[in-house]
C-alpha cells in the first residue's frame, strides 16, 4: 500500500494537471479515456489478469507505477494510461512530448516471481510485439536499435523499460509505451528528430485510442511473458528482419565513460539484444548507445 503522504502528492499532482488542461479550452481536450472499453479491446487471456487504469492527466505513466512498484510489488499485472503527461521521458531521460490527446501513452507494470539480471533485451522483445502488431493493420514499421519504432526512418513511438525493486527486494518490471497518435506543428518543432503520427499512415476509419492501448497493452504482457519464460532468443530473428538500417554505414556514440565513437556497417543484434557493428574487418557488440545512419 501506498503511504499516505505518496497518496497526498499524487492526488495533488492529478488535480493540477486536471486543471491545466482545463485551462487550455474544450477546443484541445480529448474526450476521456476510458478504462473499460481498454479492457474490452485487450486479448481475452489478458482481461481477468489485469487491472487498468485511464487518467486525464498524470505526470508520467512510468513513473507512477515505479513509484508504486518501489514501495511495494503489484499484487498483479497493471495498465496504466493517460490523456497527457507533464514529464513524460524516453531513455535518457529524454523528453517526450505529445498535446493532450496526441499520443498512445500507457505503461504496464509486471510483478517477477523471481529476481532477474537478464531483463535488458526485454526492451526489444516488446518492441517486437509493437511493431507486429502495427503490421497487422497494413503499416510498415522498422525498429531502431535499441527502443524506438519508425516509418520511413522517422519516429512513430517509443518504448522505455524499467526494473523495479521494493523494499522487501521483490521485483517488477516496467514498460512505458508512447505512440504518436497525431503531431500538431507546436509539437513537431519540440521533437529533436523527424517524427510520423498514426493518423497520417491510415486513411480508412482509425481504431479508437483504447482499442490501440488494449492491443498493445496485450502484445506487451505478452512479449513480456514469453520473455521471462524462454529469453531473448525466441525474439532475435524476428527483431534482425525488423532491423532498421541493417546493412548499412552508422555512427554508434558509446555511453559507456570514455569509449570513443565508432563507425561501421550495421550486421544484426546478437543473443543479448546487443547491436552488432562491423567496422575495418572487426565485429563490435554495442550494449549502450545513440545510433545515427549516415544519409
Amino acid at each position: 500500500m501506498l503511504n499516505s503522504i505518496a497518496l497526498r502528492k499524487i492526488r495533488l499532482e492529478s488535480r493540477s494537471l486536471v486543471a491545466a488542461l482545463n485551462s487550455m479550452g474544450p477546443s484541445v481536450q480529448p474526450a476521456p479515456l476510458m478504462s473499460s472499453a481498454i479492457v474490452e479491446a485487450m486479448a481475452s487471456e489478458w482481461r481477468q489478469e489485469c487491472t487498468v487504469e485511464a487518467v486525464a492527466a498524470t505526470v508520467s505513466t512510468n513513473e507512477d507505477l515505479v513509484a508504486r512498484a518501489r514501495v511495494q510489488q503489484p499484487a498483479r499485472n497493471l495498465l496504466r494510461a493517460a490523456d497527457f503527461q507533464s514529464a513524460g521521458r524516453g531513455r535518457k531521460r529524454r523528453a517526450w512530448h505529445a498535446a493532450p490527446g496526441g499520443a498512445l501513452l500507457f505503461s504496464v507494470a509486471i510483478p517477477l516471481t523471481a529476481a532477474s539480471h537478464a531483463l535488458p533485451p526485454v526492451t526489444l522483445a516488446c518492441g517486437v510485439a509493437l511493431a507486429e502488431s502495427l503490421l497487422g493493420h497494413g503499416i510498415s514499421v522498422k525498429l531502431k536499435w535499441p527502443n524506438d519504432i519508425q516509418v520511413g526512418g522517422r519516429k512513430l513511438g517509443g518504448i522505455l523499460a524499467e526494473l523495479v525493486a521494493d523494499r522487501s527486494g521483490n521485483q517488477t518490471l516496467v514498460v512505458g509505451v508512447g505512440i504518436n497518435l497525431q503531431l500538431n506543428e507546436d509539437v513537431r518543432s519540440k521533437i529533436n528528430q523527424p517524427a510520423i503520427a498514426l493518423d497520417e499512415l491510415q486513411h480508412s476509419s482509425q481504431p479508437t485510442r483504447e482499442h490501440w492501448i488494449g492491443e498493445f497493452g496485450s502484445a506487451i504482457f505478452s512479449a513480456s511473458a514469453q520473455f521471462l519464460s524462454t529469453g531473448f532468443g525466441t525474439f532475435r530473428a524476428r527483431f534482425n528482419r525488423l532491423l532498421d538500417s541493417r546493412g548499412e554505414v552508422v555512427d554508434v556514440l558509446h555511453d559507456a565513460v570514455g569509449a570513443l565513437p565508432l563507425s561501421g556497417r550495421v550486421i544484426e543484434v546478437d543473443n543479448d539484444g546487443r547491436l552488432v557493428i562491423e567496422a575495418e574487418g572487426q565485429r563490435h557488440a554495442i550494449s549502450v548507445g545513440d545510433v545515427s545512419v549516415r544519409r
